[in-house]
């Protein structure tokens, strides 16, 4: 039997000739799109504009034309089916990168997307947990846990970006004789994955989306991460693959605060399920296992934090940090990651319904 989705997007897909200006559509890769001119199509201007674009791009302009429209006077222009919910232009590019790797201090600048949660605890204290990251204009992604598994007296109050020393009061720090100032928003509303459960020790669908209440400034330190919307990203494997994590949390050699990173190597699905099987946890296709050599892991104050992977000199959001040991880094024993991939349509679906 054909699901009502299934049949939903067969309707749209025979109705692309006859679309007409401003009509919702779908895309060729089953994304909620609005049909546009070209020019009224930022996705579709980047790709014009661009020198370097990837054949999967160039199929977007070629397939993606769901009718034309007419002045009667001029030639009729062709209309593209333009996602409503697009990549930021100039996504995943660290302007300021200075790449080290290993557990080691970030580079000024490096994961321009990192961010990292502030709590309000009391009504006097704040404090800082979990991390996040930026992908829209208004919206970051983090971990379900993060926003529904946290103190009944905590509240999420703030995201800030572009933070180096989470223990430091001041704004403003300097580090190798640069000013880094931390760019702080007001959280507007929080989103939890609505199959998240609290409670479960699977911990599927940890993932949730944070709206902030204005416009985060981007610029040469605050930049979003590209969300894998390209097939072609998605279907790269994962075992033994390159990964980055980035945030604050507890090391091994260190106190907790100072942005690190790590490079992981991905791993089958069933090396996690053997690590896990005293806890009798069997991940899903909706999880990613990641990482597992002594000492090299994300940690305690890293949830919801990024899994990234470059491909073609740009930076995917892959993973949201999820789960691993209960001590960190532990030998043979790999974190678990929320597969951001398997939940765009659900990323897409909130930011839509609740953008102004």
């Amino acid at each position: 039997m054909v699901s009502s989705v299934v049949l939903f997007l067969l309707i749209l897909r025979i109705a692309f000739a006859r679309s007409e200006l401003n009509d919702t559509c779908i895309t060729t890769n089953n994304r909620v799109g609005r049909c546009v001119t070209a020019k009224d199509c930022q996705f579709a201007l980047d790709i014009l504009r661009s020198k370097h674009n990837t054949p999967e791009q160039y199929y977007f302009i070629e397939h993606n034309k769901c009718g034309q429209v007419s002045d009667g006077a001029n030639p009729p222009k062709s209309l593209v089916c333009c996602p409503i919910i697009q990549n930021v232009a100039g996504c995943g590019v660290s302007k300021l990168a200075n790449r080290i790797f290993g557990g080691e201090e970030t580079g000024v600048g490096l994961y321009p997307w990192a961010g990292v949660i502030q709590y309000r605890v009391s009504k006097r204290r704040f404090s800082v947990y979990c991390g996040a990251s930026l992908v829209h204009h208004q919206w970051a992604l983090t971990a379900a846990h993060c926003i529904i598994s946290i103190p009944r007296s905590w509240s999420i109050h703030r995201i800030r970006f572009n933070e180096w020393d989470t223990t430091k009061k001041a704004n403003c720090t300097i580090k190798n004789d640069v000013e880094i100032c931390r760019a702080v928003y007001e959280i507007e509303e929080a989103f939890s994955h609505p199959m998240y459960q609290v409670h479960n020790p699977n911990m599927r669908h940890d993932i949730g989306l944070l709206k902030t209440k204005t416009i985060v400034n981007i610029n040469d330190f605050v930049i979003p991460i590209c969300l894998p919307f390209s097939e072609e990203v998605r279907q790269l494997p994962i075992d033994q693959e390159e990964f980055v994590v980035t945030g604050w949390g507890q090391t091994d050699r260190a106190t907790p605060g100072i942005q690190r990173h790590v490079m992981l190597i991905g791993q089958k699905k069933s090396v996690c399920d053997e690590a896990f099987e005293s806890q009798r946890i069997v991940l899903s296709q909706d999880q990613l296992c990641i990482g597992g050599s002594g000492g090299q892991d994300s940690c305690r104050g890293d949830s919801g934090g990024p899994l990234t992977r470059e491909y073609g000199l740009v930076n995917y959001l892959v993973g949201v940090v999820s789960f691993g040991a209960y001590k960190c880094g532990t030998s043979n024993h790999p974190g678990v990651y929320t597969n951001v991939g398997n939940y765009l349509d659900w990323i897409e679906e909130t930011m839509i319904t609740n953008s102004v």
